[in-house]
């Protein structure tokens, strides 16, 4: 304080001096630039003041709001009036005005929540970020009285039901998660459900399970939900979603809380999740790891390990790995990956793995995957992988090679007829003169 008491007639005599020898207004602007300098190089210590109209309380609740009752009590007082409130909240950025409403929440009644999510509804065309306002209120009302959030789901246009669906879910969720459950699989059925397709009752479903898993750990009760599901690909969706919320928590918690729920859910999809948390870190000891739990695991576990060890070049693992599987499927499943990620960069080191697969029909699809990486830049290289992995009588290469030339045709189809004339496609008569007549039907010129 002293220090500046001292400076300031100092920087005051320096700026009107500089103002009288210049003459002019823009000396003077300069001159008041180096003082702000001054003041920053001199004055660091000093308190920040806060900017206009955000008092020191508003920026320490930003930053940790819930230590800040106080501010919490404000807000729900400011919250009293919908109308004003909804201009503040939409007023300020999208993480502050998000911070505020979340706070004011808690402290307002039923009748305030459903004024509240009235009033930022009909501000939808004014702000696009009030929809999801009034998705957040809509939860906080589900919660409190699921009944009370359907009734206002029901009374709005198929497209705004549609977009708020899910944040029923989610608050009815938090605090009835079979009531909620037991809504998800039959809110289609109902007079007004009309707007709930398949997708969205999945997208339902999913929201529900991200609640029940990630909010209030109940493990044991989503696997009971899974249990009841017949739609094999959402049930393999959402078991993968709970193995991944049970895995974030680090692989070995995961482990000991697989070992304590012993329901068998989640069992293959868990130690997947781990086996590809762990060889992100890992690659090597992931292996032997899932060498070790080889029954448990699924062949997506295994192509994760393959991944990572090819990724990190770590080609001695990768063969042991690779040999030391006792089941053919995972030994072609890490053969197939290895062989998709070298394709572009090491085309012969690629050619190899495939030709080490052991069922014609995998080792198929991973040539194909191979060329697709391969992409159309040379049509040379498409063709001479395929040689590099089949003999020329080999019976199952014939599909891919037509496979190969018919995509081709739109890219390069002088390189394509040129291929059939030498004879090295080596295809039947009926493939070849298939590919012919497409050859006739494109575009001349």
């Amino acid at each position: 304080m002293f220090r500046a008491y001292r400076l300031y007639p100092v920087r005051l005599i320096g700026k009107i001096a500089f103002s009288i020898l210049t003459l002019t207004a823009l000396g003077f602007c300069v001159a008041f630039m180096l003082e702000q300098i001054w003041n920053g190089s001199n004055d660091s210590g000093a308190d920040e003041v806060s900017p206009p109209n955000m008092s020191p309380l508003v920026e320490e609740a930003v930053d940790d709001p819930y230590e800040h009752s106080a501010w919490q009590e404000q807000l729900a007082e400011e919250a009293t009036d919908e109308i004003d409130f909804s201009d503040r909240v939409l007023r300020e950025g999208d993480r502050k005005g998000g911070l505020i409403l979340e706070l004011a929440l808690d402290k307002l009644s039923a009748s305030q929540l459903e004024l509240h999510f009235v009033e930022l509804m009909a501000r939808d065309l004014d702000d696009y970020r009030a929809v999801d306002y009034a998705g957040r209120v809509l939860q906080e009302i589900a919660h409190r009285s699921p009944e009370l959030g359907v009734a206002l789901l029901s009374a709005m246009a198929p497209a705004e039901k549609e977009l708020l669906v899910p944040s029923v879910a989610k608050g009815w969720t938090l605090s009835d998660p079979d009531g909620a459950f037991a809504w998800i699989e039959v809110a289609w059925i109902v007079e007004d459900g009309g707007y709930i397709d398949r997708a969205l009752q999945n997208d339902l479903y999913t929201n529900a399970m991200g609640v029940l898993v990630g909010e209030l750990r109940q493990y044991e009760q989503a696997a009971g939900v899974l249990a009841g599901l017949t739609d094999p690909e959402l049930k393999a969706e959402l078991t993968e979603q709970v193995a991944h919320r049970m895995v974030s928590d680090g692989p070995e918690s995961a482990l000991d809380r697989l070992a304590a729920l012993d329901t068998g859910v989640f069992d293959s999809s868990v130690m997947d999740a781990v086996a590809e948390q762990w060889a992100a870190r890992d690659g090597p000891g992931a292996a032997d790891w899932v060498l070790e739990n080889e029954a448990e695991m699924s062949p997506k576990g295994v192509r994760s390990i393959a991944k990572h060890l090819t990724l990190g070049a770590k080609e001695e693992a990768l063969v042991g790995f690779h040999d030391g599987l006792g089941e053919a499927r995972k030994r072609d499943t890490v053969a197939s990956e290895v062989a998709r990620l070298k394709a572009r960069r090491e085309p012969l080191a690629s050619a190899e793995w495939a030709r080490a697969i052991e069922s014609p029909q995998s080792r198929q699809r991973a040539v194909m995957d191979a060329l697709y990486e391969i992409g159309f830049e040379d049509f040379g290289s498409s063709v001479g992988y395929i040689d590099s992995v089949y003999e020329l009588q080999d019976e199952t290469r014939s599909p891919v090679v037509f496979s190969t030339l018919k995509g081709w045709l739109s890219v390069d189809v002088d390189a394509v007829a040129g291929y059939l004339g030498s004879g090295r496609a080596n295809l039947s008569e009926g493939l070849s003169e298939e590919l012919l007549l497409e050859m006739e039907l494109l575009p001349q010129g």
